[in-house]
């Protein structure tokens, strides 16, 4: 690192100990930082000198003795940010100090129709406010690489790129943002998601808009567009929405529907406070607030089942903790998401008065100061009166703070070539290549093969360094139990399958399993580790099957520690979908993206989804139960009770036409009749799915149109997932694709249909390339 970078490290360090303290004197300041007191004076003195910080007056505090210590604030030049909000209905300004208090916070009436105009005008009201580090600008928009998409809210500013305008009328740096992903930020730093890390924010105002916190961190999906709940098509035939396909949720449950339909039925135009006034004694408004609310809610629960959040977050003006609208969410919620995720999921008014964004934004723009960059390099610090190991140099912190950065991609990556962590981490690029050489030095990362072929030159690959031991990944599924065994780099030595049929007991299958476990650990090594695949959620902290799950067979105890008794070792379990989707994303179809949904496609419908290169499991493992989402209010019963779920369509028992004369009224499995809950698979309904896929294969065209209707369902119900994770890549694996293509196009042809055009433009679906092995190939990626 150079002198000048090390200088800028240091007085940025300063300067962050300063603001996080409020108060603090040159002696503390010392402790704090690591750094010696001639060069503390010496920042300081160059931090005084340019306004920056302030010193106060010395001050008795009576708990110390001796001549009392002057106190380091921050001085006038210290600056601010703003966080600014553009909508239709005009701008708001937030300006705050570098210690996160709002100062001053105005709406201005602006006309944002034209954006050239409208730029000039959100610039002025800006630039009157002294110092600003940075400007963070929410908009009523998707937005993807900086450029406005196109938005029922702001339809005039589709194509332009307003931070780099901006940016050039401020003088200083602009970020752009979606607002309802900075109304997420304001409710975990301010608001009722703080502590949660798996949150999905609704915000009802103009439009209908979603921010998504998955795993600690907000979600902007493959081309930046995730969020698009108020375009999930809720009616084939109903209105045409400006994004050009009809029925979406804003056409229906929007407030500007809902006003518009309460102005109708008075006479006269109506409010949003009147709205929510008029539902409190009016049983018309009241029941047309909660239909909204029960339209909304059936999205929700839909996400609910295929993302597993741990908090739902309402916020807009006809919103309130005791109004219809909440409880029509809520009570669509306990009608349609499986019972263990109602249970584990909360849903909550936004108790920030309609500020969440407006703080969000304010958040975000702390984020990029110099005050914050110095808060990244601090570590903790020990006692004045604890002995330990010298505190590490600004410089040395800040190397460690890039080493992590490395470090923590490759873990989530796997093999990446180097020129991809310049790009992930932002790192400068000689940086990571020295980085890159301590670490290899170290032996914390080695050289590996490319995963992929390139043109061009290539860039070395690095890979977080393995172990000698052997990689066992062992998948419970039909027909049998699954396993592949690969070296210490993930190099395929063995994979072999034991038949073992699936019981209303899952235990005997997981002794067999252990059994399996033992004579490949005596074969190839004691130190080998084992992952294994299950066919039902498994909660990411506990390690437990959901005692209410859809498979009583695999439902309220620890399947690792079954297996682990057996072995003599631990092992990891985790959902067969979710390892296939990992398995896919490092060795098959969606090789290279780091959003990525895989569609199980057989008559055990399941998801898993990759986000930012790692799996996503949900609040309580519960992420991916497509399965399980409502196809048809009055359908066919699924085991798990409720009736038209979306797996009940692709039981065998449905395509009964084709494989079968049809049976009997009220015979077990056809449809229409009640499947005891908790039934094993049969060995008919896995002979009709062989038969169903064996006509198929042999050109009979109705059992290859009936596929193909299948993927069509499969891609209409999954469609409103597309549109809030915006994945790069939809894998289609299971048993329906080994017939051929057909439920792949259909599946296909429906997201492109169904989902929002935002989310449809970036997107590829293509066929598995794995196969029958990609659950064992998860489990073996898991341990790498």
């Amino acid at each position: 690192m150079t002198g000048r970078r090390v200088h800028l490290v240091r007085r940025d360090l300063i300067f962050a100990a300063v603001r996080e303290a409020g108060r603090i004197s040159r002696a503390d300041l010392v402790r704090r930082t690591g750094m010696a007191r001639m060069t503390v004076n010496g920042l300081v003195a160059e931090l005084l000198t340019a306004g920056v910080l302030a010193e106060e007056a010395a001050a008795h505090s009576g708990t110390r003795a001796g001549r009392p210590a002057r106190s380091l604030t921050l001085g006038p030049a210290a600056g601010g940010v703003v966080g600014a909000l553009i909508g239709a209905d005009g701008v708001r300004v937030a300006e705050a100090d570098l210690a996160g208090n709002v100062l001053r916070e105005r709406h201005h009436d602006i006309d944002t129709s034209d954006p050239s105009t409208a730029l000039d005008a959100i610039a002025e009201v800006i630039t009157g406010t002294g110092r600003i580090w940075s400007t963070v600008a929410g908009f009523s928009a998707p937005i993807s690489g900086g450029v406005i998409q196109s938005s029922s809210v702001l339809p005039g500013w589709a194509g332009t790129s307003p931070a780099a305008e901006l940016g050039r009328r401020l003088g200083h740096r602009v970020i752009v943002r979606n607002d309802a992903d900075l109304s997420l930020l304001g409710e975990v730093g301010y608001g009722v998601a703080a502590g949660h890390q798996d949150v999905c924010y609704l915000r009802v105002a103009t439009g209908i808009g979603c921010g998504l916190l998955l795993g600690g961190t907000v979600h902007h999906g493959a081309t930046g567009v995730a969020g698009e709940i108020g375009h999930v098509q809720v009616d084939e035939t109903g209105a045409l929405c400006q994004c050009g396909n009809r029925g979406c949720l804003e056409t229906i449950a929007s407030p500007r529907q809902i006003l518009a339909a309460l102005s109708a039925g008075y006479g006269s135009p109506v409010t949003a406070s009147q709205a929510v006034e008029l539902a409190r004694t009016d049983a018309t408004a009241e029941r047309i607030l909660a239909d909204a609310g029960r339209m909304i809610g059936r999205v929700v629960a839909a996400l609910a089942n295929g993302i597993n959040p741990s908090l739902v977050v309402l916020d807009g003006p006809l919103i309130t903790p005791d109004g219809p609208i909440l409880a029509g969410v809520t009570e669509s919620l306990h009608r349609y998401a499986q019972p263990e995720v109602v249970e584990s999921t909360a849903v909550r008014v936004s108790a920030l008065g309609g500020r969440a964004a407006l703080l969000g934004a304010v958040g975000a723009a702390l984020r990029v100061t110099p005050a914050a960059r110095g808060e990244r390099a601090f570590l903790p610090m020990p006692a004045a009166s604890e002995a330990g190991p010298a505190v590490p140099s600004p410089g040395r912190r800040e190397r460690l703070v890039r080493r992590d950065m490395i470090l923590d991609a490759l873990r989530g990556q796997g093999p990446t070539a180097r020129s991809d962590l310049v790009k992930i981490t932002r790192l400068p690029r000689a940086a990571v290549v020295e980085l890159l050489a301590e670490l290899r030095h170290e032996g914390l990362v080695e050289l590996c093969a490319p995963v992929e072929t390139r043109a061009g030159r290539p860039s070395p690959h690095f890979r977080l360094t393995v172990g000698s031991g052997r990689l066992i990944g062992i998948a419970l599924a039909l027909p049998g139990i699954r396993a592949v065994v690969a070296d210490g780099a993930g190099r395929i030595e063995e994979t072999m399958t034991v038949p073992f049929p699936m019981s209303n007991d899952s235990h005997p299958m997981l002794r067999a399993a252990g059994d399996l476990a033992r004579e490949l650990l005596d074969r190839h090594g004691p130190e080998a580790r084992i992952a294994v695949s299950v066919p039902a959620p498994v909660h990411p902290r506990t390690g437990r099957f959901g005692v209410r799950s859809v498979l009583p067979m695999f439902s309220g105890f620890a399947p690792a520690e079954e297996i682990a008794a057996a072995v003599g070792r631990p092992v990891r379990v985790e959902n067969n979908a979710q390892l296939a989707a990992l398995a896919e994303m490092r060795r098959g179809a969606a090789r290279g993206a780091q959003d990525v949904l895989y569609l199980k496609a057989d008559q055990h419908t399941g998801a898993g989804i990759v986000v930012g290169g790692r799996m996503h499991r949900g609040a309580i493992g519960y992420a991916g139960e497509v399965g399980h989402l409502n196809v048809r209010e009055i359908g066919p019963f699924c085991i798990c009770g409720s009736r038209g779920c979306l797996s009940a369509f692709l039981s065998p028992a449905y395509f009964g036409a084709l494989i079968e004369p049809r049976p009997a009224a009220h015979s077990p499995g056809a449809p229409g009749s009640p499947v005891p809950p908790g039934s094993p698979v049969s060995k008919a309904s896995t002979e009709g799915e062989d038969r169903l896929l064996t006509l198929a294969a042999q050109g009979h065209r109705p059992a290859q149109r009936a596929l193909l209707d299948a993927g069509r369902l499969i891609g209409r119900t999954v469609a409103p997932l597309c549109d809030v994770l915006n994945p790069a890549v939809v894998v289609v694996g299971g048993r329906f694709v080994e017939a051929g293509a057909f439920v792949v196009e259909g599946i296909r042809e429906a997201l492109l249909r169904h989902s929002a055009p935002s989310a449809a433009a970036g997107l590829t679906v293509v066929r598995a390339e794995l196969g029958f092995d990609a659950e064992a190939l998860g489990a073996v990626e898991l341990l790498l």
